[in-house]
């Protein structure tokens, strides 16, 4: 049996349904079946389920009072519908490379797969670098000093943002607009961290899929055009947005490594934004400069419920 027929794609909208109906009608277009397709709209104040009963009604449609994050609307999708795999799609991610839903379901069956990422593009066909190492001090600390740069390539996966995602292999970590799932690793990891409202999901949900030894495999073969940002944007500001993004990871950081060892890293990423806030200030360039001060006010506190 085609595995798309048993795959669950959940996809969550939350005031943005020109992205949502085009998101769902992609993977539909790369062969996911209709029903297959859970929309959950969080807590949208607009026409948005309206508009997904006329133009998704072949869709599994699931209508929230209020936004309940990101991760406990996407817990709720597949609750709502099993599946044997489950593919969680940004509503601001499209399919670009047809065939890529199956190509990603293929790697599931290479050996102790059990999370998988496609390459993403950006609007404008140029690549958007996704995959990112665990946040360990190391990693930090080649990241902050701007060493990354210059590693060789074959490094840049574990140690670097700059790799160029240029053919399928294991890595540590992506940030991760669509996320393929494997059944059994979802179970087992027992869905998104509720406790984090908004952002840093997809990293902790590759750290703990890596902690149950099972592996997180990039597929080149497979391209989302990811928008980024779509929903967000309407609500905070880039700064806003920064410091929202720094709590979830700190957060994330100190629950997954010790003490001592999450006060290290935090302190690493720190000294490297403010190298940054230094020399953008001293370019005056005032908006990136306030972007890296909210960032260090994000990782220098603690995660919270957005607002």
């Amino acid at each position: 049996m085609d595995p798309r027929r048993s795959l669950t794609v959940v996809i969550t909208n939350w005031g943005t349904p020109d992205h949502t109906i085009r998101a769902a009608q992609a993977v539909i277009a790369d062969g996911v079946p209709p029903d297959r397709v859970v929309v959950v709209d969080n807590g949208s104040q607009d026409d948005s389920f309206e508009r997904f009963q006329q133009q998704l009604a072949s869709c599994v449609l699931v209508p929230l009072e209020e936004n309940i994050g990101f991760g406990r609307a996407s817990n709720l999708g597949t609750s709502t519908l099993s599946g044997d795999h489950y593919l969680f799609v940004n509503n601001d991610a499209f399919v670009h490379e047809p065939g890529s839903v199956g190509r990603m379901l293929d790697c599931l069956d290479l050996p102790g797969v059990g999370l998988v990422v496609p390459r993403l593009r950006n609007t404008d066909l140029t690549l958007q670098a996704s995959v990112v190492p665990t946040h360990r001090p190391g990693a930090e600390l080649v990241r902050a000093s701007g060493l990354s740069r210059f590693l060789p390539n074959r490094w840049r996966p574990r140690w670097s943002t700059h790799w160029d995602h240029g053919s399928s292999r294991e890595i540590e970590a992506a940030i991760g607009p669509v996320l393929l799932v494997h059944g059994e690793t979802w179970d087992r990891l027992g869905g998104f961290d509720e406790r984090i409202y908004m952002y840093a999901e997809d990293l902790d949900l590759c750290w703990r899929t890596r902690l149950l030894g099972r592996k997180i495999w990039f597929c080149a073969e497979a391209e989302f055009v990811h928008i980024g940002n779509a929903a967000a944007s309407r609500a905070w500001t880039s700064p806003r947005r920064a410091e929202l993004v720094a709590r979830s990871e700190a957060d994330m950081i100190r629950r997954h490594h010790s003490s001592g060892t999450a006060h290290l890293t935090i302190g690493i990423i720190c000294a490297g934004l403010a190298g940054r806030w230094i020399i953008h200030s001293a370019l005056r360039n005032r908006d990136a400069a306030t972007t890296m001060r909210a960032s260090i006010r994000g990782f220098l506190g603690r995660a919270r419920e957005a607002d």
